[in-house]
């Protein structure tokens, strides 16, 4: 993915019942545009919050969103696209379905892998970790975050995905992102000696040891997670 893209997103819906309206207009997106050849979309993973929020919960809904395209010419094609995405975002509009505007961010995938396999199994229903992580010298942190994502390949089957993201305008930030097969998947990988070496490690190349956040979801229906268009199944390695 030298020349794709990622487009990461959070999406703020006005309540529930217009997060549920918001999930319904993107899975029939995701089932009927984003995997065929025409959108050149080679992931389409979309989660919220793990735990879900109890009933009665104050909290304000949210929807994240990881779109991975095969160039910036792709992306920008899906965005001039009339009948899916401007269609969706006229509907968000006109029904007032955002209480304010969704937040997009362009990533570079620079460590790791996206699918072990093209067509990743299961669809939806995955757990999600994303962490962003501000570093001291981002080059230093990608030298041995590399090595321990090969590890996670080669060691962890119920590590679906593992991909370290940068961006250009911004030479401190990382993106990672995580998806795991289920609860046991996740409680492995965090007990996992190697990972914990790794979390130490990167306390002491953070700004100000502080500079990370890291947040859990569970990946919505209609998901897929691939590394080519429209998630056909082909092997893939580092």
């Amino acid at each position: 993915m030298a020349d794709g893209i990622a487009l990461f997103c959070l999406l703020h819906p006005e309540s529930q019942a217009k997060q549920d309206r918001c999930l319904e207009l993107l899975g029939r997106a995701a089932r009927e545009y984003y995997p065929t050849s025409k959108a050149k979309c080679t992931t389409w993973s979309y989660f919220t919050p793990f735990p879900p929020p109890k009933p009665g919960s104050t909290k304000p809904p949210i929807i994240g969103g990881l779109e991975i395209y095969t160039s910036k010419a792709a992306l920008q094609s899906q965005v001039d696209d009339p009948v899916y995405f401007q269609s969706y975002h006229d509907t968000v509009k006109r029904e007032g379905l955002y209480s304010k505007p969704e937040e997009l961010v362009a990533w570079h995938l620079t460590e790791g892998f996206v699918a072990r396999e093209t067509n990743a199994e299961p669809f939806g229903g995955v757990l999600i970790s994303v962490t962003r992580m501000t570093c001291k010298d981002r080059s230093e942190v990608l030298e041995f975050m590399k090595p321990f994502a090969q590890w996670v390949r080669a060691n962890e089957p119920g590590v679906l995905t593992y991909a370290i993201f940068t961006r250009p305008k911004e030479p401190k930030e990382i993106l990672l992102f995580v998806r795991y097969k289920d609860t046991k998947a996740l409680k492995s990988h965090d007990k996992a000696p190697e990972h914990q070496a790794v979390v130490k490690k990167l306390g002491q190349m953070l700004e100000n040891n502080i500079g990370k956040t890291t947040t859990l979801w569970l990946e919505v229906q209609d998901s897929f997670v691939s590394n080519a268009v429209g998630g056909k199944a082909v092997s893939s390695k580092l």
